[in-house]
């Protein structure tokens, strides 16, 4: 029912106002017992008054973290650049190639992928100087202060388990490595790159012998994982300086 205007409201604080004057005159024990309920009530009033409003002024709190960023490599070569390790010190290699008499196209894949490979690698600094022979490798390594002359040289894989392949497109590359000043052979190694569709394949000595692959690209590919590795190697044996 709506209160009329200039209506006084009537409380339970003013309702016990009124009978405590009436009981102050009537006996002043019975005041004294009402004054405290009348705290008591105050008190009680008061607390679930403060929890209300405690109650409505708590709102949840939802912190918004601020959105994750994802840092995008520029291209494949830095990728591959994190996911190997890094040489203690920066390696500088000359790359030279001996090529085949035929001078085929996959040489020029091998050569590349060889060199790019090698060039992905932290700490590792890979130089073409173009077509030179062993020899002149071996020269040219003595005119270097800190330099590894590297020689990929290209064979032609004519003679296959015993059986001569007539006009054979298959190849097999050797890696030799010279000190810098002395000249001197550090490592070698070799990887056979077996054309598809060519004569009769190889066979494979997997995992001990000689890899094979059918691909240009991943036959390059192979012969620079297997260079770095002794590169590392050495590297780690080297003692650090004091």
């Amino acid at each position: 029912m709506p209160l009329r205007a200039g209506r006084r409201v009537e409380t339970p604080g003013r309702s016990i106002m009124r009978s405590l004057y009436r009981l102050k005159a009537q006996n002043s024990s019975q005041w004294l017992f009402v004054v405290a309920l009348l705290f008591l009530g105050t008190s009680i009033e008061a607390q679930a008054q403060s929890g209300r409003r405690g109650a409505k002024s708590s709102t949840p709190v939802t912190s918004t973290a601020p959105p994750a960023t994802t840092t995008q490599q520029s291209n494949s070569d830095s990728a591959e650049r994190v996911s190997q390790g890094v040489l203690p010190s920066k390696v500088r290699l000359l790359f030279a190639r001996q090529p085949t008499s035929k001078r085929l196209q996959s040489e020029d894949v091998i050569a590349a992928s060889f060199v790019k490979r090698l060039n992905q690698y932290g700490n590792v600094d890979c130089s073409p100087i173009g077509e030179i022979k062993q020899s002149e490798a071996v020269a040219r390594a003595k005119k270097e202060t800190d330099a590894l002359v590297v020689l990929l040289k290209f064979d032609i894989d004519s003679y296959q388990g015993g059986t001569i392949i007539l006009n054979s497109q298959d190849l097999e590359i050797e890696y030799l490595v010279f000190a810098p000043r002395t000249g001197k052979k550090q490592t070698k190694g070799k990887v056979y790159f077996q054309n598809i569709g060519g004569g009769r394949m190889r066979k494979s000595d997997w995992p001990n012998g000689t890899p094979i692959k059918i691909t240009a690209e991943a036959a390059g590919i192979e012969a620079a994982e297997d260079l770095y590795s002794w590169i590392a190697l050495t590297a780690a044996q080297r003692p650090s300086p004091d």
